[in-house]
């Protein structure tokens, strides 16, 4: 399978001033149906680029309060949460009530102008892989997975690692014990 020079540079920089051109070529009926498959493919592909923008910034925001509760929970009985799990996430879930639902609004308007890096990261993952060129939805789906995993997973585990380990610096009681 081929594409036009029109949908290969639509498709390298799915962007959404792009999406919006296009889909006025597919509602005006200039697109043949290979054009039309990748009009379709672009828009699943920024919607789920959307999605794990938001997500990434969730997690994120429930790494720091995990973190913060951690903080609060080791300073407060000088032992590791890991002790007495049912009391912590008791703590944890008087936290959630209070940094959960009410802060939805920050984090979905946090995700907005974060969903153009976290998409030149999907891109450059892309870029990266031989589908590209014979198999370039299967590289699609391959970018979004691996960035789920590298950003989504990685990235979130390392900075509620981190702050968990600062915290225990910072109290002086250990993780584990």
């Amino acid at each position: 399978m081929t594409y036009s020079e029109k949908s290969m540079s639509l498709m390298r920089e799915a962007n959404v001033h792009e999406l919006v051109e296009l889909m006025n070529l597919y509602w005006t009926k200039s697109m043949n149906q290979e054009e039309r498959v990748e009009a379709f493919a672009t828009a699943v592909y920024l919607g789920a680029i959307l999605v794990l923008a938001f997500n990434f910034v969730s997690n994120m925001f429930e790494g720091v309060v995990f973190a913060g509760v951690w903080h609060r929970y080791a300073s407060h009985y000088a032992q590791s949460p890991l002790l007495d799990w049912a009391g912590f996430l008791r703590m944890k879930q008087t936290a959630d009530l209070v940094f959960g639902t009410p802060f939805l609004p920050a984090r979905a308007i946090i995700s907005i102008p974060f969903f153009f890096k976290y998409r030149k990261a999907v891109v450059r993952i892309a870029y990266k892989s031989p589908l590209r060129y014979r198999f370039p939805i299967i590289n699609r789906s391959m970018s979004l997975l691996l960035s789920w995993v590298g950003l989504n997973l990685g990235l979130v585990a390392a900075l509620t690692y981190g702050l968990v380990k600062a915290s225990s610096l910072r109290t002086g009681v250990s993780i584990f014990t």
